[in-house]
């Protein structure tokens, strides 16, 4: 496929995640189901630019996510929960609150695994971060296992200079001070 021609759709459904892999920066957070929170939040800052963490259970297969927003609101309802108290307003909110408070490992804390696989597309991955409301994702192996992490921003800016758009991200001459 040459520059020229490449459009969105068939950069986003023609490239493999394989492909498009080569080309991103960021690695994966791996943590264990029984890693605790400070061993969850340490992995996270070591490597800042992964903002989904992969949690993977006993076999190393992927098990759930820790979206860092989420673990960055467990970690902050421990030191000041009354912060969040004024938000309670029925039983369904207490119960959750309640599971926030008790969190104490990253299985405690995941949600369900969300992932993408070496020979799916861009699409599948752009498709996947948009309907799970998250800001990347694992790649994994035929056997589960994390391989790799893409990021919505870094696979927009892979598409971006794919196209050829990279203009739109520059400012305009009117935008000269």
């Amino acid at each position: 496929m040459t520059m020229e021609r490449a459009t969105a759709e068939s950069i986003t459904q023609g490239t493999s995640i394989a492909e498009a892999d080569r080309h991103l920066q960021v690695h994966p957070v791996i943590v264990h189901e029984t890693d605790s929170l400070q061993v969850v939040a340490e992995a996270a800052v070591e490597n800042a630019g992964c903002r989904v963490i992969s949690v993977v259970d006993a076999e190393d297969r992927l098990a759930g996510l820790v979206p860092v927003r989420g673990l960055v609101h467990d970690i902050f309802l421990k030191i000041v929960p009354e912060a969040s108290l004024g938000e309670i307003e029925d039983m369904e909110a207490v119960l959750r609150y309640a599971g926030h408070i008790g969190a104490r490992l990253a299985r405690d804390i995941m949600e369900p695994p969300v992932s993408v696989q070496l020979d799916g597309t861009v699409r599948d991955a752009f498709a996947k971060i948009q309907s799970h409301h998250l800001n990347g994702l694992p790649i994994c192996d035929g056997g589960g296992r994390v391989v790799g992490y893409i990021d919505q921003l870094e696979l927009l800016l892979v598409w971006v200079r794919a196209t050829g758009r990279q203009r739109l991200l520059e400012p305009s001459d009117g935008d000269a001070g």
